[in-house]
């Protein structure tokens, strides 16, 4: 029975499952590994954050200019009310309209430099919310691919694996001991075809004996330079 064949049919199965698998983990941490998108998510916060106490001063200001000149109306309509007489009471209710007047001329300054720092806070938070916005679209489009991706490979590796069980019961016992000690040592890839003389891994030529067991196939033969098992491929 020529065991370097079926190896080598086993083998070809054994690499697909490998490479399904690797690319599987790949999968399995491009699908743990939100890091951008939480990142976005925690900038909006923070610009949020920063907004707040912005559009808070604001509301604070407006409160105290609408509250001074509530107040400035009501002395001022009591001033001119004709109730009071008292000429040292009529000073004093004027310059608290005039303070009130002034204090309102500081506020609105500042109210004026409190709206700007709302309107560049509240452009900044747009666009990180707009690029949040795309970068959770492309994150759940990309999501989904991956793991569309995910569940035709497992049904792959699936089939592959009733594909090995079937390669199986011809190789003797000792053969696949042999191949799966050579596995490890020789990166996945413990059998490698004759062409033309050669090698088909290391590329290195074999000698007359070797070539002729090979071609023979009555027992496993292996490079002479790399080791694994070499399995016959005329051309």
């Amino acid at each position: 029975m020529i065991q370097a064949s079926e190896l080598y049919r086993l083998q070809e199965i054994d690499l697909n499952v490998h490479q399904h698998h690797k690319r599987l983990e790949e999968i399995t941490a491009q699908l743990a590994d939100n890091k951008a998108l939480t990142e976005a998510q925690e900038q909006v916060t923070r610009d949020q954050q920063t907004l707040t106490p912005l559009q808070n001063t604001v509301r604070k200001l407006e409160q105290e200019i609408q509250s001074n000149t509530a107040k400035a109306r009501e002395t001022d309509e009591t001033l001119y009310s004709g109730r009071v007489r008292n000429p040292k009471e009529l000073q004093d209710m004027q310059q608290e309209i005039q303070s009130l007047k002034n204090r309102n001329q500081e506020l609105e300054d500042i109210l004026l430099e409190a709206m700007l720092n709302v309107e560049s806070a509240e452009a900044e938070l747009q666009q990180k919310q707009a690029s949040l916005e795309q970068l959770t679209g492309d994150w759940q489009s990309d999501h989904q691919h991956l793991l569309d991706e995910q569940t035709k490979l497992q049904a792959e590796v699936e089939k592959q694996r009733q594909k090995r069980e079937g390669a199986l019961p011809p190789v003797e016992p000792e053969a696949l001991k042999i191949y799966n000690n050579l596995r490890p040592r020789k990166n996945n890839q413990p059998v490698a075809l004759l062409i033309g003389g050669s090698c088909s891994v290391c590329r290195v030529e074999q000698d007359m004996a070797v070539i002729g067991e090979v071609r023979k196939g009555q027992k496993i033969t292996y490079c002479v330079s790399c080791g694994r098992i070499l399995a016959y491929k005329s051309g």
